[in-house]
């Protein structure tokens, strides 16, 4: 019996979840650092009354979050390429172990 998971797709899929799992982290740290600064900067508006130059900050903020959700995003695809296919290898894997049955077993 041969293999029906391609053991290459299998590599490429743990390969890509893992540069996926390294870039999520850059994302939520660029999001935290830009919630932080405008945390800061919503402060001090408040405190001088001159919210005019939060603009660009929620606009940083914004980008940021959604570069943030397609990370999250990814990360889950990923998750689901990989663990879809090692759960199809084990199943594989399984199968070939049970063997074949006996052909006087079939009827």
């Amino acid at each position: 019996m041969t293999s029906l998971v391609c053991l290459d797709a299998l590599h490429e899929a743990y390969d890509e979840l893992e540069r996926v799992r390294l870039r999520w982290p850059e994302a939520a740290g660029a999001l935290a650092t830009i919630r932080q600064t405008l945390g800061q900067a919503v402060d001090l508006a408040y405190q001088q009354q001159s919210f005019g130059p939060l603009g660009t900050l929620f606009d940083e903020e914004e980008a940021a979050l959604a570069v943030y959700e397609r990370a999250v995003s990814r990360l889950a695809e990923a998750e689901e390429r990989w663990f879809a296919l090692s759960a199809a290898l084990a199943y594989e894997k399984a199968t070939m172990l049970v063997g074949q049955m006996p052909r006087n077993r079939l009827n």
